[in-house]
């Protein structure tokens, strides 16, 4: 028995070494729930639908609350109201979602756009990784780009300088709209959620966050009006307007899973920006909180099931070019193009015309830089460019609150908790830095463009 049983051992390993090989094994091997390749019509949806959660979901939740443009009412966001209760760890999410989600699937992208003179998909890619970018050094800071995305070959990326980031956001806006001109064997479609392979649009998206960026620097030496308002014209030749659709059943847009279903009355819409519209009856105040019966717990316009997070928009361009219409000694014009941006985001948001005229024909005379900020400051509602704006110019003119938690408005945000677990030794900040410093106060380690 003992014989047979070694005699069919070794039958049976003899047939295994010479009669086959381990190709009926192949089909087990492969998870199909981790593909080891994916193509670019799945990475490009993916990297969008992160994006979408990164600028739409923790980040303009603290800043709209810091902005007073919304009131943390209850659990952690009442303390939020206070600059209490925020640590590192709540900025795992978005910075997981750039540098773990959207940003390594679009370097994926460009390797395979590169490889298959897809230089459509390249593109767009290298335009997102600019708005990837911008979102985050703008809260952050230095941040990782030059040494990151190298997957496992360098899981600790040094940290570049913001100037150089800024740098780096301009090269990838230009290399972008460079590429959409150049044929390509491939071209995005109905996978681009955002222009749905509209490669013009994605050139005017580029160029209008051009202006963007430009604009940021007006605190620094390397500001130049001229060139953020040439900028400016150049997108308004196209249709300006970005922002990313949400599905109602599987795929709600983040203001709604918050509001509404996950956490109902945390955050209501009242604060500084609201008592601003009252006085001045802002037609625009319904459409953002709805009436007072709806006890302002959500928001019926920005943060409905289905609506869109904004990339950029005509409104914000147009403010952007009026601010350096105004910065060039042209306040003539620059009172133009506010109306002319008031009247765009009134359109956007579907206000009647007439109640829009009587709006702009209420404002003051004096055109300065006062007025047009505290109207942008309204019309970038849920956006996060409001903190950006505030950072830079000072207006509108809020302070904290009486019990905040810190001596003053944040100006940045701390650095995320999984990166002092893994990446300690290159965060450019002490995890045992003081509150104040940690949250920009102090101007100890206070953005680059908000230095002065």
């Amino acid at each position: 028995m003992k014989v047979n049983k070694l005699f069919a051992a070794v039958v049976s390993s003899a047939l295994l070494l010479t009669s086959c090989s381990d190709t009926w094994l192949e089909e087990y091997k492969i998870d199909e729930n981790r593909p080891s390749d994916v193509p670019m019509n799945v990475l490009l949806p993916s990297a969008q639908a992160s994006y979408g959660m990164m600028q739409g979901d923790v980040l303009p939740r603290l800043t709209s609350i810091f902005m007073q443009q919304m009131t943390g009412n209850d659990r952690q966001s009442l303390a939020h109201n206070r600059y209490a209760q925020i640590g590192e760890g709540d900025f795992d999410s978005p910075w997981g979602l750039a540098y773990a989600g959207g940003m390594y699937d679009l370097q994926l992208v460009m390797d395979k756009a590169t490889e298959k003179e897809a230089y459509a998909y390249r593109g767009v890619a290298k335009i997102m990784t600019a708005m990837y970018l911008g979102v985050l050094t703008d809260h952050f800071g230095d941040i990782p780009y030059s040494t990151a995305l190298q997957g496992a070959s360098n899981l600790r990326a040094s940290y570049d300088s913001q100037a150089s980031i800024y740098a780096s956001i301009a090269t990838l806006l230009q290399e972008g709209v460079a590429d959409l001109g150049t044929p390509s064997s491939l071209v995005p479609g109905s996978d681009d959620l955002i222009h749905g392979g509209d490669l013009s649009a994605w050139a005017t998206t580029a160029t209008a966050l051009g202006a963007r960026y430009l604009n940021h620097l007006s605190k620094t030496s390397n500001y130049n009006a001229a060139n953020v308002i040439a900028a400016c014209q150049a997108a308004l030749q196209g249709s300006v307007g970005a922002g990313l659709r949400f599905e109602s059943s599987t795929n709600q847009n983040p203001w709604y899973q918050f509001t509404v279903i996950d956490r109902d009355g945390y955050i209501i819409q009242t604060g500084t920006m609201f008592d601003m519209m009252v006085a001045s009856n802002d037609p625009r105040e319904v459409i953002y909180r709805g009436d007072s019966a709806s006890g302002y717990f959500y928001l019926p316009f920005y943060g409905a099931p289905t609506a869109k997070v904004p990339i950029i928009t005509e409104h914000e361009v147009l403010y952007i070019m009026a601010e350096a219409q105004l910065a060039s000694g042209d306040a003539t014009a620059a009172r133009a193009t506010l109306e002319a941006a008031i009247t765009s985001n009134m359109n956007h948001l579907g206000v009647n015309a007439a109640d829009a005229a009587a709006y702009i024909a209420a404002l003051p005379a004096t055109t300065d830089l006062e007025l047009i900020m505290n109207e942008k400051y309204i019309a970038m509602y849920t956006h996060v460019e409001a903190w950006t704006d505030w950072r830079r110019t000072g207006y509108p003119m809020i302070s904290a609150p009486a019990d905040a938690n810190l001596n003053g408005i944040p100006r940045r945000m701390p650095y995320p908790e999984g990166e002092y677990l893994y990446n300690a030794d290159n965060v450019p900040m002490p995890l045992s830095a003081a509150p104040d410093d940690k949250f920009g106060v102090t101007s100890t380690y206070r953005l680059w463009w908000d230095a002065n």
